[in-house]
C-alpha cells in the first residue's frame, strides 16, 4: 500500500511503497537494510520546510520524530538528533546562556538546515551552520552507522548535502549569546525609492554584528492583520544586533527615510528571535528559489521590488547582505560554495491557484535585475519544482568532491 508523506511544504508530498517512522538511529539502520535488500531507493523526511519534489515509490524514512537535543555547556555543543527543529535547540542552549547559529524559522529541521549550510540570522558574526559542524552520525547503504569527524564524507556533510546516507545526529556548537537588539520595521512598498539607498549603504557597511535584510511582502486584506499593513504591499526591513548600537543606529536611518507603519526593535532573548522575521507557521504549497550575487547596486535591488510589486502572481522577496564570517572558511574542510557572495536574493509564490510556468516567470523577472553578478543558488532555499542545474549549486572544486563522495558511499544510488 502506498503511504502519504506531507510536510510543511505540502505540494507534491512523498508517495512511498514503503514508510518507516524511526524512533531511534536502530529504526534507520533497519529500514536502510531493508531498502539495500529490496534494491529500493531511500528518501529522508523530516519537517518538510525544503521540499522539493515528492518520492514515488521506494522508501521513506521519517525522522520528524527523533527530536532529542543535549547541551555540553562546558564544550559548548549540542548532540542534535535527525527530527529537532531550530526551536528546539535554542530553547536547549538558552538555559546555558548559548545559541546556535539558528535561522529565521522557528520550526525548520536542524539537521537539513545545517547540512545544506545553514545561512542564519547572526551569520555575519558567526558564519555558516555547518561551520560548526564538529560531527555527525550517518547511516550509510547496507545499514552501517558510522561517527564521522573528519575526511571527505566530513567535508561533504559541512554545507554540501552530499545525499549518500540518512544523518541520524549531528553534534554542533554553540555561541554565547542570551540577547540581541531585533525587529521588524514595515513600510509602505511604494517609498522603496527613498528607503533602498539607505537600507543599501546601511548594509554595505553595517559591522559584522548587525544582521541587515528585507522583504517585499504582499499582506492579505484579512482581519486579523494589523490595521497599517492590512491589504498593502510592504517592505519588511529586519535588523538584529548583538551588541545593539548598530542596530539602533540602522533604525533611526531607516525612520528618517520614510514613514513607518508598524514595527520596531527591541532588546529580546534569542528564544524570541523568531520573531524578527515572523514566517508563517502554517503549512502550505510553494515553489521558490534564489540568487547568491556578488556585489549589488542600490539600483539592481529597486527593480528587484518592483518586479516583486508588479508581478502577475503574489511574491514574497526575502534580500539578505552576507559576508563578514560568511565569506570566510573554517577549521576543518567544508563543502559551502560561493563564500563571495555579498547578497542573497530569495523569492517565493504559493502555487495553490497558480499555474507552475506563470510562478516561474515571475520569479525569472524578480532575479533578473541581480543576474549579471550571479555566481549561484543556494540549495536550502531551492523549493517545489523550481528549475535549478547542478552547476548552479557547487563551485567546481565541491561539486568534484560530491562525485567523489557519491562513488565511495553511495555507488548504487541509493539516496540520489
Amino acid at each position: 500500500m502506498t503511504s502519504t508523506v506531507t510536510g510543511f511544504q505540502t505540494a507534491d508530498p512523498h508517495r512511498p511503497d514503503v514508510l518507516v517512522t524511526a524512533h531511534e538511529p536502530a529504526d534507520v539502520v533497519a529500514a536502510v537494510r531493508t531498502a539495500s535488500d529490496r534494491d529500493l531507493p531511500v528518501t529522508v523526511h523530516a519537517t518538510g520546510h525544503g521540499h522539493t519534489v515528492g518520492r514515488v515509490g521506494g522508501l521513506v524514512v521519517a525522522t520528524g520524530e527523533m527530536r532529542g537535543v543535549a547541551v555540553d555547556p562546558t564544550a559548548r555543543v549540542a548532540w542534535v538528533e535527525a527530527g529537532a527543529r531550530s526551536a528546539d535547540v535554542v530553547a536547549a542552549a538558552a538555559a546555558h546562556g548559548l545559541a546556535p547559529v539558528s535561522g529565521s524559522f522557528p520550526g525548520v529541521g536542524v539537521v537539513g538546515y545545517t547540512l545544506g549550510g545553514g545561512l542564519g540570522l547572526l551569520g555575519r558574526e558567526f558564519g555558516w551552520a555547518s561551520d560548526r559542524v564538529r560531527a555527525a552520525e550517518i547511516v550509510l547503504d547496507g545499514g552501517e552507522l558510522r561517527r564521522v569527524t573528519d575526511g571527505e564524507l566530513f567535508a561533504a556533510l559541512r554545507g554540501g548535502r552530499p545525499s549518500v546516507g540518512v544523518v541520524t545526529a549531528l553534534e554542533i556548537g554553540l555561541v554565547p549569546l542570551r540577547t540581541v537588539v531585533g525587529g521588524g520595521l514595515f513600510l509602505d512598498v511604494a517609498d522603496a525609492a527613498a528607503v533602498l539607498p539607505v537600507l543599501h549603504r546601511l548594509a554595505v557597511e553595517a559591522p559584522e554584528s548587525l544582521g541587515v535584510s528585507f522583504g517585499v511582502v504582499p499582506v492579505p486584506a484579512l482581519d486579523v492583520v494589523p490595521a497599517p499593513i492590512r491589504g498593502r504591499t510592504v517592505l519588511h526591513v529586519r535588523l538584529v544586533d548583538t551588541s545593539g548600537g548598530a542596530a539602533r543606529a540602522a533604525e533611526r536611518s531607516v525612520r528618517a527615510a520614510a514613514p513607518v507603519l508598524l514595527g520596531g526593535l527591541r532588546e529580546l532573548p534569542w528564544t524570541e528571535s523568531g520573531t524578527i522575521v515572523g514566517e508563517p507557521e502554517v503549512p502550505h504549497a510553494y515553489e521558490g528559489t534564489n540568487v547568491l550575487a556578488g556585489e549589488v547596486p542600490a539600483e539592481a535591488l529597486g527593480g528587484v521590488v518592483e518586479a516583486a510589486r508588479t508581478a502577475p502572481v503574489g511574491c514574497v522577496v526575502d534580500v539578505r547582505r552576507l559576508g563578514g564570517a560568511l565569506a570566510r572558511r573554517p577549521e576543518g574542510p567544508d563543502a559551502v560554495s560561493f563564500r563571495g557572495a555579498g547578497w542573497i536574493v530569495r523569492v517565493l509564490s504559493s502555487t495553490e491557484g497558480c499555474s507552475p510556468d506563470d510562478v516561474r516567470r515571475a520569479h525569472r523577472a524578480v532575479l533578473a535585475p541581480v543576474a549579471e553578478s550571479a555566481l549561484g543558488r543556494m540549495a536550502g532555499f531551492v523549493y517545489g519544482a523550481s528549475p535549478v542545474g547542478p552547476a548552479e549549486l557547487h563551485e567546481p572544486a565541491v561539486a568534484d568532491l560530491l562525485t567523489r563522495v557519491r562513488a565511495e558511499y553511495d555507488p548504487a544510488g541509493r539516496f540520489a
